[in-house]
């Protein structure tokens, strides 16, 4: 990395290098606001030869510390979805100079509206990865600490007041593979997904839905599950009962995320149905272990470190902006096709 020169403050500032070198020394020949708003600068870009006295008026000025700590907070789930969110966080918060800690809330705690000690400690901000209840969520905004929000609940005004909510783009994404499975000559296309507790998962649903009335097919409700189950399908047995469910196979499934589709490609090879040439299954996050698995699979990319780091950029712009209003920020993602959606026109379904 490039190291940051009293030149390199100057062009930012648009001032001459005389003047941000005495603003850095904090000589008095320099106005106060002037050195306020260049030990800012040198500080934001990484400037290593602040004097302790200067960064301690600028620490006095915006009541913030060198070891600032973040705290994250994550529901314990299944899946390993999580860990390069979490790699992104950390590494995002290293360059800050911040300390991460990181709690795993269980079902119990949440139902009893326990929250972790470490509330009651020195801490800046929260990013809470999870979809906790409103009643859990009031708990924890008793301590006035910044929070930003990745995902929420699908009614987004229930948390909207409380702090930032970063969104990954859903409906777009899954509009995109449905109508791709479509234009394959598909009809029958079901869905598989909890859309009861998040607004990403609602979203996806919507494009799904939205795809088959553009292309002017009634949804068949038969081979839709979209109901709340205990572990939001993330466990196979909650995916195989579902499959079950339908009268049917359909010509196509589309998956809320990655894990279900794993799920529903191993249960339609283990009673003989091949994937894609039987049936085409599509997911969304691109989780890294789903390269293990053959066909592969037609998916959409978060980019989750990225997602990561942006979860903590917003936490440290809102730390120096608490007063402007609370911000839903959708972050843009990429489709993927692979082999599992590449299935032939069907010329005949039965259902």
């Amino acid at each position: 990395m490039k190291k940051v020169t009293i030149q390199d403050v100057a062009r930012e500032l648009n001032l001459s290098r005389n003047t941000v070198a005495k603003a850095l020394n904090n000589s008095d020949t320099v106005s106060y606001e002037t050195r306020y708003i260049v030990i800012e600068k040198a500080y934001e870009m990484g400037y290593s030869k602040l004097s302790p006295v200067v960064l301690n008026e600028f620490k006095l000025r915006n009541k913030i510390d060198e070891t600032k700590t973040i705290v994250v907070l994550n529901r314990r789930e299944i899946s390993v979805f999580w860990n390069s969110i979490i790699m992104g966080i950390s590494d995002e918060l290293n360059t800050y100079g911040c300390k991460l800690q990181f709690n795993f809330i269980s079902e119990h705690d949440e139902k009893n509206l326990i929250l972790p000690l470490d509330l009651q400690a020195d801490i800046s901000g929260i990013i809470i990865l999870s979809v906790f209840s409103k009643d859990y969520i009031d708990q924890i905004m008793k301590y006035n600490i910044p929070i930003v929000f990745l995902d929420a609940p699908c009614q987004v005004k229930e948390i909207a007041p409380y702090g930032d909510i970063v969104i990954c783009e859903s409906k777009d994404s899954i509009n995109t593979i449905t109508s791709s499975l479509i234009k394959k000559g598909m009809t029958k296309i079901g869905f598989i997904g909890d859309i009861t507790y998040c607004k990403t998962i609602y979203d996806r649903y919507q494009g799904y839905l939205s795809a088959l009335q553009e292309a002017g097919i009634v949804p068949d409700e038969r081979i839709i599950a979209t109901y709340h189950a205990n572990t939001k399908f993330y466990k196979p047995e909650e995916v195989e009962a579902a499959l079950l469910e339908f009268p049917y196979m359909p010509e196509a499934i589309v998956c809320a995320n990655d894990d279900i589709a794993l799920y529903v490609i191993r249960h339609l090879n283990s009673k003989g149905i091949s994937v894609p040439n039987d049936v085409a299954v599509t997911g969304y996050d691109n989780a890294e272990e789903m390269a293990k698995v053959e066909p592969f699979l037609t998916t959409v990319r978060v980019g989750n470190q990225r997602l990561g780091r942006r979860l903590v950029q917003q936490l440290m712009w809102r730390l120096k902006n608490p007063n402007f209003p609370k911000e839903v920020i959708f972050v843009g993602v990429e489709v993927i096709f692979r082999e599992s959606s590449n299935t032939p026109i069907c010329t005949d379904s039965n259902g």
